[in-house]
Parts: structure tokens; sequence; C-alpha cells
């Protein structure tokens, strides 16, 4: 037996759970769904009854990425293809080179190829595929203007007559500074809809932690709801720094042989992390 799989065994054993809590290699379907998630999920729902271009952003670690996995989850095949395209390269030649290789398409030497290449792709492939494509671009904060102006030029088809096409685009508050330059205004105003992931209140902090430790078949209330007080300071309210603290409590209590977490227990934790001392977090 591995040292890995040992010390899970004897971290499930401590807890008694069925399961490790906390973890981000879940199915879609069955990850917490908060109330910005299913506003989103629902409104981009909708959007795709319109087309066009949608925009989701929201700070580091609050769940964008798993609102999209939800919904391409949730998404027919038969009627939607999806092509993701994460980390959007930072040139045009790379971006058009990376989504023409993503589509299967022969490269091309010259830029205005690759686009013409691209755009034909696009727009015939509910024809000739039957299926409407839909374009992904996540983590897309590092979108350099001139990229970002090859949506635009991308989705221009027929006068506007019509949208060929659907494109998602999801990033941190960055991403919205550089749509917010003057020159992309014929970018933004194309956008018919949009959201701003906003981190867990409390209220959903402490939902959130009791989702995970049900899952795991936990039966007591290892977290004491001074605890859970100080976690959701502590994270902001985002589920993925939720989820590194928790985990990081859970195996420290165990190495101590305690079963239950208080306050003060998440207050010696963090003044001895390395990623919080000096920060002031729990003042």
């Amino acid at each position: 037996m591995s040292t890995t799989v040992y010390e899970n065994q004897r971290l499930m054993r401590h807890f008694g759970f069925s399961k490790i809590p906390f973890s981000k290699y879940m199915r879609a379907a069955a990850m917490y769904d908060s109330k910005g998630q299913r506003a989103i999920s629902e409104g981009l729902a909708m959007w795709l009854a319109v087309g066009g271009l949608a925009l989701i952003a929201g700070p580091t670690g609050v769940g964008k990425s798993i609102v999209i996995r939800r919904f391409v989850n949730e998404l027919d095949n038969n009627q939607y293809t999806v092509y993701v395209v994460p980390y959007p390269p930072s040139t045009v030649h790379g971006f058009l080179r990376f989504i023409c290789r993503r589509f299967g398409l022969s490269m091309k030497n010259h830029t205005v190829d690759l686009f013409d290449a691209a755009q034909k792709f696009l727009v015939n492939h509910q024809q000739e595929r039957g299926t409407h494509p839909i374009l992904i671009l996540d983590d897309a904060e590092g979108l350099y203007p001139d990229v970002a102006d090859v949506l635009r030029r991308l989705t221009t088809y027929d006068l506007d007559a019509e949208d060929r096409f659907s494109v998602l685009v999801c990033g941190i508050e960055s991403l919205l500074q550089v749509l917010e330059l003057g020159i992309l205004e014929p970018l933004r105003t194309r956008f018919a809809f949009g959201y701003s992931l906003k981190p867990f209140g409390l209220d959903d902090t402490r939902s959130y932690i009791q989702f995970h430790l049900q899952r795991a078949k936990s039966e007591s209330d290892i977290f004491s709801d001074d605890a859970v007080k100080k976690i959701f300071h502590i994270s902001q309210g985002r589920p993925r720094t939720i989820n590194q603290l928790c985990i990081g409590m859970l195996i420290k209590s165990a190495i101590m042989g305690n079963g239950t977490i208080d306050a003060p227990f998440v207050k010696a934790f963090v003044a001895e992390h390395p990623l919080y001392q000096n920060q002031g977090v729990l003042e």
C-alpha cells in the first residue's frame, strides 16, 4: 500500500469518512450549487436561445470553471458541440492557430488564411455537422486587445443578420479592464449575457462545508459554527480557499487526535500556516 493511500485511509478512519471531502475531483452534477452559480446556469441556458457572446467574470477561486463544467455537462450533445480554449494565446496568429487546431483544421501559414478557415468552420458548422458550435474561452484574463477584437470579427457574418455560433468568455476581473478599452467598444456591446460571480456569503459557506461533510458520510459536526465563521472570514467566501483551509485543518486535527474543529483551532492553524502568516486575516 502506498504512503498516500495509507494516509488517506488514516484520515478517513479518524473522522469516519466514506471519502475525502473538499475535493475538486467531482462530477459537475454532484458539485455544490450556490445561489450565484444557479443564477449563471439559468442565464446561460436562456442565452443559448439568443446566441452571440456571453461573459462570466469574477475573482480567482469563486467557481467560474465549475459553472462552465456544469453548463457543458448539461448540454444536449445532439444539439451543441463545445470547443474549449483554455488560456487563449496572446497573439492573433497564435490564437487562430490554436482554435484551428482545436477544430481539426489544417494549418495555414498566413494569419488571414487562418481567420478565414476558422470563420468558415464556425458559420457552416450547424449546416454541415448538425450541431450549434459553442466556443468557450476559459481563463481569458490574459486576452490581449487585438486578440479580443478577433472575436468580434469572427462573429461578424452576413452583416450581423444572424448568429451562426456562440462564444462564452470567462476570466477574472482584469478581463473586464481589457474589455473596457475604447477600441473594444464594438466587441463589448455585442455581449448578450454577462454575469459577475461573487464569493460565497456566510450562509453559502456554512452550507458548502456541510455539503462536503455530508457527501463524506460524516455523522458529526466537525466544524463548530464559530469555526465556520472564521473560515468564511479568512477565505473571503472563495470556495477554492475554503477547500484548502478545511482539508488542511482536518489533517492537522487527525494528527493531533482531535475530533472537532473550533474557533481557537482555526486561529492557531492560520497563525502557523506559511500562506497566512503576517496577513492580518484574523484581526
